[in-house]
């Protein structure tokens, strides 16, 4: 059975979420999905942490889910998909919820896996790692929101050739899609994504937060007017607050800020 570990980098600032259970490439089972809520939940609860990273051990991110293991939980309709209800709210988290999480891929993102990967901000991988949805190929439909994330991220033609063929995606390709930030060499993914969640741990904990928001609402407002709608409430925010006060004293004092 797979395990979560949770390790706390460069003090409390960053956490590092490590799907440890490589004997099945961190596949996830129902039991597995609970652990990983329950670190997920806690990092973004905790309000020492201001980053997170996403990654998995072994030299994998993540099969997907484990398809050895019953998806069922309980009984009625819903019972089937009741693992699939546990990953959304973990996915939700991961977009929605306001501090930056950074995911760290080695190996193969696959299925579940891969909506993960896309669920958080920034995305790191080796230049060996791939990305696969595998579902048509297993007679069931893609899950994990995946069909949504990589339809806006990538157009709806393109999405249909990952989802319905299916066919691997090698890294290099998802960086030239938009899917990926940076490319590094096999065995490097999670020491960069760790800086690059450094990075973000110091810098303006309102601002990055507001900025996530802006981003999510831009992916669902229809309307460029009704989206600086949005952006005048994130603006006023930011510009009331404590981040933006040390910005402007930086500034004029010619010093970093101490966010």
């Amino acid at each position: 059975m797979s395990e979560f570990t949770v390790v706390s980098a460069t003090g409390d600032v960053v956490r590092v979420i490590t799907v440890d259970g490589p004997k099945r490439r961190n596949a996830l089972a129902s039991s597995t999905v609970e652990a990983l809520d329950a670190a997920v939940s806690a990092a973004f609860d905790d309000e020492g942490v201001r980053a997170m990273v996403l990654t998995g051990a072994g030299g994998f991110f993540c099969a997907g889910a484990d398809l050895k293991a019953p998806p069922a939980l309980g009984k009625g309709v819903g019972a089937p998909a009741a693992r699939l209800a546990m990953i959304h709210h973990i996915l939700d988290m991961l977009h929605r919820r306001p501090k930056p999480v950074v995911a760290a891929v080695e190996g193969g993102a696959v299925g579940v896996g891969w909506s993960l990967v896309l669920a958080c901000d920034f995305t790191i991988a080796a230049q060996d790692a791939y990305f696969l949805a595998p579902f048509a190929g297993l007679g069931i439909v893609p899950d994990g929101g995946i069909a949504w994330f990589l339809s806006r991220a990538i157009g709806r033609q393109r999405a249909a050739r990952l989802l319905m063929l299916p066919e691997r995606l090698p890294a290099g390709d998802a960086r030239e899609l938009g899917l990926v930030n940076e490319i590094v060499p096999p065995g490097e993914a999670l020491g960069t994504a760790v800086e690059w969640a450094q990075r973000l741990a110091a810098g303006a904990r309102d601002a990055t937060a507001l900025t996530k928001m802006l981003l999510r609402a831009a992916e669902n407002t229809p309307s460029y007017r009704d989206f600086l709608d949005h952006e005048w409430v994130t603006a006023a925010l930011a510009l009331n607050g404590p981040d933006a006060a040390e910005g402007r004293a930086a500034f004029a004092e010619r010093r970093l800020p101490n966010f």
